[in-house]
Formats: structure tokens, sequence, C-alpha cells
């Protein structure tokens, strides 16, 4: 079973104003080396498109699926897998700022599992009830904090 992110409202807007950030960025020199050449400018909208091509990616390919001993997390090429044995809690959160998150929106649950360096993952799915209902499934010994 897939899940994708939920993405809200707040999250384009930094997604949004990281795009122009990164065009004015690449552009502007543009406008302003009057001795451009051809391949200063296929350089800069080169950087541009492919950098805004992967934030789009990652930002839109946001995915968790159960599988049958392991969830997977992915996002553009990125991809983590937490087997269901080291999970042992998840629990709602607002900080989406800090630790391994693979998300989209504010509305996330942590969960904690035992290996990894970070022992966390932040993600939101959009259906969080039917992913829960669904963790809950795969992990019976899943401790819930509320």
């Amino acid at each position: 079973m897939v899940f994708q992110s939920k993405i809200d409202k707040y999250y384009l807007y930094v997604l949004i104003s990281a795009i122009v950030i990164i065009g004015i960025a690449c552009v502007l020199p543009l406008f302003l080396d009057k001795q451009i050449d051809l391949f200063g400018i296929v350089c800069m909208l080169s950087i541009l498109f492919l950098t805004v091509g992967f934030l789009l990616w990652i930002s839109f390919s946001i995915s968790y699926s159960f599988q049958d001993n392991h969830l997977v997390v992915k996002t553009g090429p990125f991809k983590k897998r937490i087997q269901y044995i080291e999970i042992t809690s998840v629990r709602p959160t607002k900080n989406i700022f800090t630790g391994y998150r693979i998300l989209s929106s504010k509305d996330a649950v942590a969960i904690s599992y035992r290996s990894g360096l970070m022992g966390e993952i932040k993600i939101s799915p959009r259906d969080m009830d039917a992913f829960l209902s669904e963790l809950r499934g795969r992990v019976p010994a899943l401790k819930e904090n509320k």
C-alpha cells in the first residue's frame, strides 16, 4: 500500500520562494554581465533548470509504501527502508525543521525506530488515519504518544 505525502500551502510558499531565489541568482548575472558568451548563458540556464527540476522532483515524489517486512520512505532518488520490527513508537509532531524528515506538510508524525543514525523520521502522509491504521496492523507493539 502506497501513501503520498500531504502538501500544504506553507510548503508550497517555501518551495516557490526557493525557486524564485535560485532563478534570480542564475538569471541576474546574465543581465549584469555585458560580455557574457553563449557558453555562459547555457551554463547558467542549465544550472537553473537542473536545480529547479531536482527541487520539484524531490518535492512532488514523496511517498511512503508498506512492503512485506519494511516501510519504504522515498523522495526522488533518496530511499529509506525501516524494518517493522525496528519501529517502536509514533507521535504527532509540529517540529518539522529538525531531525531526519521526508515531508511536505506541517501536519506530520514522527516514527521512532531502533536502527539508524537519527532513530526517528518525520513524515506527512496525505491520509494520516489510514496510514496510522496500516502501521498499527504491521507493528502490533507500536506505542502511540499523543
